[in-house]
């Protein structure tokens, strides 16, 4: 190869990574300008209504779908927002928390799974969901970042912050799943015929285990986001609140105690209410083993508005 081919092929090449730098920018900014507008939708929508309300609220839930869809969070205040979101635990919730205000008096309801905790591995990709304010947020990249959960491209190709959610942006730009007015993060789940004759089929099989494992040992990555959390309420002013809400059956009492003490150490209050409908567990309140009708979550919701104190001033 001559020396005027190889020039011509950098020159090509370099050509080449400019273009798709440029390109990349382009289609970056234009997706984030639409998504900046998009209120509706767990692919963003969520999220950014979440960074709009989360410093004039005084009480906000954290979890994943059995704090979303159980906790009708203005049964107990009405400046309250329920951040539960479908398949997130503890290490979204803790980004999620870190980006509350400093030193500003707030309740915070962390949704905690003790069937989560004591999972011998708990992988983390759904703080992957996070991506979308990669360079956006410096509390998200710098998290992300820890957890090696940002992709070695990414300094070069944005687009990347918006791999596998530009269609559910699209779609709620377009289609809002939901008005965003009034809407305050809690979604109850009716019962359907077809639900109510699964969950029966389901409970006839009778194949759910219901022993304890000998090495309950709670996770270590479960743990340390749990203090981290910990940490940053007790340095700024946020009223923590740790609840566990009902199962339908969970025969399994050890990983719950652990998880009471480690709390009760941390001076935490928890309330776990895994065994609430245990006298009156009617199918009714009962869309699967793990998660409640909207009439069994309008009766949990009661029942935490009775019992949970929070700081009002």
């Amino acid at each position: 190869m001559t020396k005027a081919n190889l020039l011509h092929i950098i020159k090509i090449l370099g050509l080449i990574v400019l273009l798709s730098f440029v390109i990349d920018k382009i289609v970056y900014f234009t997706i984030t300008k639409i998504s900046e507008n998009v209120y509706s939708g767990q692919a963003i929508g969520k999220l950014n209504q979440y960074l709009q309300i989360k410093d004039t609220t005084k009480t906000i839930v954290f979890g994943n779908s059995r704090a979303n869809h159980h906790i009708d969070i203005r049964k107990l205040t009405r400046s309250s927002y329920n951040m539960g979101m479908d398949g997130k635990f503890i290490a979204h919730s803790a980004i999620l928390i870190k980006l509350l205000p400093k030193n500003t008096a707030q309740n915070v309801l962390l949704h905690v799974e003790p069937n989560v905790a004591f999972r011998p591995t708990y992988r983390i990709d759904e703080i992957k969901s996070l991506m979308v304010k990669y360079h956006t947020n410096d509390i998200i990249k710098e998290e992300l970042t820890k957890m090696n959960q940002n992709n070695v491209f990414q300094k070069f190709f944005w687009c990347i912050d918006y791999n596998g959610s530009v269609l559910g942006i699209l779609k709620n730009a377009v289609f809002p799943k939901y008005n965003p007015k009034g809407y305050y993060g809690y979604d109850p789940m009716p019962l359907s015929k077809t639900d109510a004759e699964m969950f029966k089929k389901i409970l006839a099989r009778n194949d759910m285990d219901s022993s304890c494992r000998d090495d309950l040992k709670i996770n270590k990555i479960y743990l340390r986001y749990l203090k981290e959390i910990i940490a940053f309420c007790k340095e700024n002013n946020k009223n923590l609140i740790a609840i566990t809400s009902p199962l339908y059956t969970d025969e399994c009492l050890d990983d719950n105690a652990i998880i009471a003490e480690i709390l009760k150490e941390k001076n935490i209050k928890y309330y776990d209410y895994t065994h609430f409908f245990e006298n009156n567990n009617e199918l009714k309140y009962w869309i699967d083993y793990a998660h409640l009708t909207d009439v069994g979550s309008e009766k949990f919701s009661e029942a935490l508005s009775k019992e949970i104190i929070l700081h009002e001033e």
